[in-house]
């Protein structure tokens, strides 16, 4: 209730004061408090104390009401206003359920009364909610409102500045309201009948929430209907919008296939880059028009931008920014609003439904259309989410060749000539939309070798061509190429490469001794020309303790000798080995040698022994070379007028001592010579006489 004290809070009609007016309006608390019964009465509003006082306050006519324009008029509703409650009214209908299509409430409010108690004014509210998107509803409130006198009626046509408005709030305020006035003289948008009816749009939230719905009338004639305020309403609950929006594809940049025609790609139509250009489902053609960057929303949600349009961008946008079924979907310039913001609602299934902020409709193939050509609209998914023209399967771009091969490195490969890699547009996918520039590349060069790109030589940037050098002689030369979208500088994943030897001068002749994996001597000859092994070569393959190089072959075989003078085009390898001599020789305890009896090559003991009939042969062989070593041969020699046998132990010694266990196979890395042990036997239990 308004003392006193506050009537001067609707004096004046300019904009501070209506300003100074809306910040003390405490209408929304009150209007509850006389719905619950809490509100003041019929004899308190007859009462002679302050409240009664309101008729010194300064008026404001309709027509000053009306030229203060809608936003003054807005902030003048919202006002301080006095309020003479009434008894009676009560709720009806579908008060308090969760708002659903079709769910009709209302309440019949009590009598507001004038100064004198001569004029009462009464209103009811009738309303219904309407359509509902995934984001919004509709509640439309109808008013019905009448008033009379005490004594005899007195009509509120006879008093023409009667205010009424219908609204929408929530706890802490007005959401959304219609306002005019009951005037039969004066012919204005804002005329409002007795029976008028006003559809109200609110948005749904991340959590339920009450809306009140409901009708205010009041009378600010400068007589005595001055004062008349009485407000009635009722609520819905507001159910939660379950949208997610899918923030793990910004940065990147998709395709996007209605999965009622997944061999149709959502296309800027023309490849336009006008504000207006149409979106349309086309077959993929692997241009830039089919590539939308996938942004964040001023609103914290998700934009999409078409690469083909470049850094100046065009969205995907609402025509309109309404939420009408069939609204066209097309290109507009950035400007922040809801109609560019979309929810990437995912169901998990592969799938998305894309929600626009400004409706609440998805995205949706028109018709279920499977031409080039379909159109894309926006359309109301509430209480259907398995229409499969709403569904879009979002899928990354991948930058690489056309095929294999189709990206290479074309010019001269010697010192001083120039490379360049052919142009990505034609030889790369996806491409620019022709007569568009939306994407852009950047080169990277590296000098390595084969399976390995090694070190970065130019780039990454803008500069295509490489100019070869003296360091790039016999190395590869790989070109990589990424692509970015120009908007924001937005990165396309993946990428081109191709490479190219580059060719020496001279020609590389390495040299390899004993199967080594390392050359022991690298020289350039000349390419075309006769070539003759260095003294150098031969010096760098002997080892100490061998018998010479064995050299040089074009085989690691060793097979194929390569005779000096030859000429040389290309690369060369060349093969040596190092050669290692056997020769054998008798162990100091061999008997042979430590006895003094004489010893025979036969058993009949008719050709004596000299020791060189009794060791193996020496030999030659490869360094590294793995040998058997051979038994000497069997002596025979008297002993008590017996004919006996000593016989060499298999295997050898490395020393003359015949030290530690004779080995039976070496591998031989240096000339060697190997010691064999001869014993008689041991004594056989022959008693000789």
């Amino acid at each position: 209730m308004l003392s006193a004290s506050d009537g001067g809070a609707r004096g004046g009609a300019n904009g501070g004061e209506l300003a100074s007016i809306s910040e003390r309006y405490d209408g929304v608390r009150r209007v509850e408090m006389e719905r619950d019964g809490g509100g003041c009465g019929c004899a308190e509003g007859r009462g002679s104390g302050d409240a009664r006082r309101l008729r010194a306050r300064a008026t404001v006519s309709r027509r000053a009401f009306l030229a203060a324009g809608t936003a003054a008029g807005l902030s003048w509703l919202v006002g301080t206003k006095a309020a003479w409650g009434g008894v009676g009214g009560g709720g009806w209908g579908a008060i308090g359920s969760v708002a659903a299509p079709g769910n009709h409430f209302g309440y019949d409010g009590g009598w507001g009364y004038s100064d004198d108690g001569k004029v009462w004014l009464s209103v009811s509210c009738n309303a219904t909610v309407g359509r509902m998107t995934e984001l919004f509803l509709e509640i439309s409130v109808t008013s019905y409102y009448a008033n009379g006198g005490v004594w005899n009626p007195t009509w509120f046509t006879d008093y023409p500045d009667t205010h009424v408005d219908s609204f929408i709030r929530d706890e802490s305020g007005w959401l959304a309201s219609k306002s005019g006035f009951y005037d039969t003289t004066y012919d204005n948008s804002n005329y409002h009948g007795p029976y008028v009816t006003d559809t109200l749009r609110v948005a749904r939230a991340s959590g339920d929430w009450q809306a009140w719905a409901g009708v205010r009338a009041w009378c600010d004639s400068p007589d005595s209907a001055y004062g008349i305020d009485t407000t009635a309403e009722a609520s819905q609950i507001i159910p939660a919008h379950v949208l997610n929006d899918d923030a793990s594809w910004r940065g990147r940049i998709i395709t996007v296939r209605p999965r009622s025609a997944e061999h149709l790609l959502m296309d800027a139509s023309g490849g336009g880059v006008e504000a207006g250009s149409n979106v349309v489902g086309w077959r993929d053609t692997h241009t830039t028009n089919q590539n939308w960057i996938v942004a964040e929303s001023p609103q914290g949600r998700t934009s999409l931008v078409p690469v083909h349009a470049g850094a100046s961008a065009l969205y995907l946008d609402v025509q309109g920014g309404d939420w009408f079924d069939g609204d066209n979907v097309h290109l507009w310039t950035p400007n922040g609003g809801a109609a560019q913001s979309l929810y990437l609602h995912d169901f998990g299934d592969g799938y998305h439904m894309l929600v626009f902020e400004c409706s609440g409709c998805a995205l949706d193939l028109e018709g279920d259309a499977q031409a080039d050509g379909a159109n894309f609209r926006q359309w109301n998914p509430y209480g259907d989410w398995t229409v499969h023209s709403r569904h879009m399967r979002i899928e990354e771009v991948v930058f690489g060749p056309r095929f294999e091969g189709a990206f290479a490195i074309e010019g001269d490969l010697e010192a001083g000539g120039e490379l360049s890699p052919t142009d990505p547009d034609a030889t790369c996918y996806p491409y620019n939309y022709p007569g568009t520039s939306g994407m852009t590349y950047r080169y990277a060069w590296y000098r390595g070798g084969p399976g390995s790109r090694g070190e970065l030589v130019q780039g990454p940037g803008d500069e295509a061509a490489y100019r070869v050098t003296e360091a790039d002689e016999g190395s590869r030369l790989t070109c990589v190429v990424t692509a970015y979208a120009r908007f924001r500088e937005t990165p396309y994943r993946g990428e081109a490469a191709a490479f190219a030897d580059v060719v020496r001068k001279g020609v590389a002749v390495r040299f390899f001794v004993d199967g080594e994996a390392r050359p022991c001597y690298e020289v350039e000859a000349g390419r075309d020309e006769a070539f003759s092994v260095p003294r150098e070569a031969w010096a760098a393959a002997e080892k100490e303790g061998c018998a010479g190089v064995e050299g040089w072959f074009a085989d690691v075989g060793c097979s194929v000798r390569f005779e000096d003078g030859a000429i040389v085009s290309e690369p060369l390898d060349l093969h040596a080995y190092n050669r290692v001599t056997l020769a054998y020789a008798q162990a100091d305890a061999s008997c042979l040698l430590r006895d003094d009896r004489a010893y025979f090559l036969d058993e009949g003991l008719s050709i004596p022994l000299r020791e060189e009939d009794v060791l193996p042969g020496g030999c030659t062989l490869r360094f590294g070379e793995r040998v058997s070593f051979e038994r000497g041969a069997p002596a025979w020699f008297e002993e008590r007028g017996r004919v006996r046998t000593a016989l060499c132990d298999p295997g050898a010694y490395a020393t003359a001592a015949a030290e530690g266990v004779a080995q039976r196979m070496a591998r031989l890395v240096r000339n060697t010579e190997a010691y064999l042990l001869w014993r008689t036997p041991a004594y056989d239990g022959i008693e000789l006489s």
